[in-house]
């Protein structure tokens, strides 16, 4: 770790002095000069780590939700409730975000100088997946961007440019993934960038684009979803994958996402190694810290384990008991969700701490759902910033679902997909299998702007279920074109109070009113000051 520390200075170094002429051709003896540094697969090698950092930090995962219906944080979040003030500088438009796809681009100009074996190969194309990582960052907050392929200089007249209208940006991003995922190794034995982890995120960002297109009125989302599937579908018929799975559907997914090694773990694709004393995290500590908790809305969209909703299951039990709501419902809900017969704290003597209600109030969460998915009990874990849990950058089961929703917004999603995408989910937990007729209507069926077939509101519901916690869920509201579900007053209440008989209420006398100009952010003050080719998102003028 120290090395790759070492390396990246020194790379920095390059490209901060590159664009000087006088140092590149004085190669001074106690620098790197491009000269020296662009000529072997190692170098770039050494490059393309910098990048591996930005990949998704385990702590913000499930704090990312709480831009959604699914959370409800203790500090209301000031986008949803109207309050976001237009920055002057940053807001994801700032040097912090441009300057990675500039280093991209910056290594790019370099290898095209350099004999193209297999490692020079694969490397550039870790800097192609790094570059379409980064700019559908930027598609997801602000739409149109500018598209850059030259390395910019102080001096470029790219630094005014316009924004390139997202289709022509997202052509380019799939352009560079392609490129990836021909060159990429099947495995990589050290966990690199492999060929399936560019399908993997291909796939989501197909299938965020295609469906954006598709609900937003864009057109041309076929043949972006046609990719989305196709992707997918390369991954899972690969073999190299499956779900992690011991056959006890009561524990298995509470412990997939608590082990202290994913190496070998069938279901990873991708995965953030932690190691004690080299790199840790904070995740445990914060889970159990007062910061946020699901919401009633999320928490009644588990189904029964007759695998109906709670408005049709003769097995539900009703709420106005916190331990009723878990009675029978799809086994994932007790393992994401604090249960009071689940250890709460395991101490280094063995001894076990639970929490009860009404104990369990928001002194521990905003809600009394108290988010278990990823939460560890065993005090050693709770150590600040000691946590050395690994976390999941892509996973198997995530693609089983967007290969569902991709094949059933294709209109193509028969029952021999659902067997083999979402049902394989249900097997791991003991669920029944949906059907493609789904068999029944729910009432409570989100109102979507746009309707959707039951199908897709089931599949919808599968991915909620499976994927919360894990930070996705504001995206798939963006894209669905749903943003005006968190104006649902069950997005931002919790349990019942056991001494009222009411649900807590997080935000007492206050409602939200969704803006379509939510979708977008707005671009910095600042940025539009100083180029004058920019122009604001639509409501932020």
């Amino acid at each position: 770790m120290k090395k790759i520390t070492i390396y990246i200075s020194v790379l920095l170094l390059v490209v901060t002095t590159a664009c000087n002429d006088e140092y590149l051709e004085r190669y001074p003896l106690d620098q790197i000069s491009d000269a020296q540094f662009w000529s072997t697969s190692t170098d770039l090698e050494l490059y393309a780590n910098q990048f591996y950092i930005d990949l998704r930090d385990p702590q913000v995962n499930w704090r990312i939700d709480d831009k959604s219906d699914n959370n409800a944080p203790g500090d209301r979040n000031s986008y949803l409730w109207g309050e976001y003030v237009i920055p002057a500088t940053g807001g994801g438009w700032g040097k912090s975000d441009w300057q990675p796809i500039r280093r991209c681009n910056y290594a790019l100009a370099r290898i095209g100088d350099m004999e193209k074996d297999a490692l020079v190969l694969r490397y550039e194309g870790e800097i192609r997946f790094f570059k379409s990582f980064y700019y559908q960052k930027m598609i997801e907050r602000f739409g149109d961007v500018p598209w850059y392929e030259e390395d910019l200089q102080t001096d470029s007249e790219g630094l005014v440019k316009a924004r390139d209208s997202r289709k022509v940006v997202f052509e380019n991003m799939l352009m560079d993934l392609d490129f990836a995922i021909a060159n990429l190794p099947e495995d990589s034995g050290e966990n690199r960038l492999t060929k399936y982890v560019a399908l993997a995120f291909k796939a989501d960002a197909c299938l965020f684009e295609g469906t954006f297109r598709k609900y937003h009125g864009l057109g041309d989302h076929e043949v972006i979803l046609a990719e989305a599937a196709e992707a997918a579908e390369e991954v899972i018929n690969s073999g190299k994958f499956s779900l992690y799975s011991t056959g006890n559907p009561e524990q298995d997914y509470f412990d997939l996402f608590v082990q202290q090694n994913l190496t070998g773990n069938s279901e990873v694709i991708f995965f953030q190694r932690f190691i004690e004393g080299i790199r840790m995290h904070n995740n445990v500590r914060s889970l159990g810290e007062p910061h946020t908790g699901y919401t009633k809305d999320f928490v009644q969209s588990y189904l029964s384990k007759d695998g109906l909703p709670i408005a049709l299951s003769p097995l539900y039990q009703g709420d106005e008991n916190f331990e009723d709501e878990f009675v029978d419902r799809d086994p994932r809900m007790k393992q994401s969700i604090y249960v009071p017969d689940r250890p709460y704290r395991i101490y280094s003597d063995g001894s076990v701490d639970y929490r009860t209600m009404p104990e369990f109030d928001n002194n521990y969460v905003t809600t009394s759902y108290y988010i278990t998915k990823g939460y560890s009990p065993y005090e050693v874990d709770r150590l600040q910033n000691q946590t050395t849990i690994d976390v999941f950058t892509y996973r198997y089961g995530k693609v089983l679902v967007t290969y569902a929703e991709a094949k059933a917004e294709l209109g193509e999603a028969t029952q021999e997909v659902l067997d083999n995408s979402i049902n394989l989910l249900r097997d791991r937990v003991g669920m029944p299998h949906l059907m493609v007729d789904v068999g029944f209507e729910d009432p409570n069926w989100p109102n979507w702007e746009v309707p959707v077939t039951p199908l897709i509101n089931e599949i919808r519901r599968e991915r909620r279920i499976e994927t919360a916690g894990e930070g996705t869920r504001w995206e798939d509201l963006v894209r669905w074109k749903a943003g005006k579900l968190i104006e649902n007053p069950l997005t931002y209440v919790g349990a019942t109070d056991p001494e009222t008989g009411e649900y807590r209420v997080i935000y007492p006398g206050n409602t939200r009113t969704w803006d379509d100009k939510l979708y977008m952010y707005p671009i910095p003050v600042q940025e539009l000051s100083l180029n004058p080719q920019l122009t604001q998102n639509p409501g932020w003028e």
